[in-house]
């Protein structure tokens, strides 16, 4: 085939309901020159066999059976066995559009890009959508400095003092990249066991080793909302893990010498994320002084308060604003009932 080859990596624990709807939206793509690439991660379930019957079907399957890593080493089990030109990964509870790599393709080949981003629908798993999350940066193509000056810190969060926010996403499903740029850098997934919302750091880390990033405005993703993943549910060991996440951006942004572009949206994430983790431990099940308790231990925390000392969040929504403001003073009650509040309304 002329078309240039492109390798679709995809980790597959624990989601043998699902498991065919992805690899089918794979397969069934208008671009024919796949090499799909199933790492089971020593699924329990019915997953490995599954695997091995797409792979008997079906030529440009590979199957690699694993013993459990989890998702961030899946993802490198698959770099390491990857042949294309370019390479996607996806996460296997997910699907994509038909005409994704198609598009995606045509645009890295046109400009040469190192990546190409796109946007993604949330929906649950009914298919109720929730949100459509579609990038919107100043222009669609970014070259050189561009990329370190720009893109880079808008994408890893919004500008809090300004309000400005284009939209973009840090999530590695997210992407086409060039396999090329990951083999020259020697780029790597970290394990989300090590750091939690490990795409936020490891595909920062790959931006920097660009020199073109391309962006089309469609939602080609579909995003299946889990109420038990650890996003989205209450976990007592968040807070702590969320700190080393933004430590470890702090170190991540000084290796690539952007700490002056960089530091104040590591705390915006940060906050944004604790925010996040806040709410859960207020919605939770758990009894009132409970959750006081550990509202209270995160508001006061050393770390925490360090992060709202010298941060200008004027640029925020109303609402934010309050609660930040609150937190900042350690106003622990008032805190918990803005998050109370915004519980009840968004219900």
């Amino acid at each position: 085939m002329n078309e240039p080859l492109i390798s679709v990596v995809l980790p597959i624990y624990n989601v043998e309901k699902v498991l065919r709807r992805c690899v089918d939206s794979v397969l069934n793509q208008t671009y024919r020159n796949l090499e799909v690439i199933l790492v089971d991660d020593g699924s329990p379930d019915g997953c490995p066999a599954i695997c091995d019957e797409y792979a008997a079907n079906d030529s440009r399957v590979k199957v690699i059976h694993k013993q459990n890593a989890g998702l961030g080493y899946a993802r490198n089990t698959g770099i390491e066995n990857a042949t294309g030109k370019y390479i996607c990964f996806f996460d296997s509870d997910d699907y994509i559009e038909p005409t994704t790599l198609e598009e995606c393709c045509a645009l890295a080949k046109r400009e040469n890009a190192d990546l190409v981003c796109y946007g993604h629908v949330e929906e649950t798993p009914d298919g109720r959508v929730l949100k459509n999350r579609i990038p919107m940066p100043s222009k669609e193509i970014f070259v050189g400095e561009e990329i370190r000056q720009e893109l880079m810190p808008m994408t890893l969060a919004h500008c809090a003092q300004t309000g400005k926010d284009w939209n973009l996403s840090l999530s590695a499903w997210c992407e086409l990249f060039s396999l090329e740029t990951i083999r020259n850098n020697n780029f790597r997934f970290v394990s989300e066991r090590e750091i939690i919302s490990e795409d936020i750091y490891s595909v920062l880390e790959y931006y920097n080793y660009c020199n073109t990033v391309a962006f089309i405005k469609k939602p080609f993703y579909h995003y299946i909302a889990n109420p038990c993943s650890l996003s989205k549910s209450y976990r007592a060991d968040r807070y702590e893990k969320l700190k080393v996440l933004a430590e470890k951006l702090y170190e991540l942004s000084a290796q690539m010498d952007m700490e002056a572009l960089l530091s104040q949206r590591v705390v915006t994430i940060f906050l944004g994320l604790t925010i996040g983790a806040a709410k859960q431990i207020v919605d939770s099940k758990e009894k009132f002084g409970k959750k006081y308790k550990d509202l209270k231990e995160v508001i006061n925390d050393s770390f925490m308060q360090k992060q709202l000392s010298d941060y200008d969040f004027s640029g925020e929504p109303l609402f934010k604003r309050c609660l930040l403001w609150n937190m900042k003073n350690k106003h622990v009650w008032l805190s918990y009932c803005i998050f109370k509040l915004k519980s009840i309304t968004e219900k």
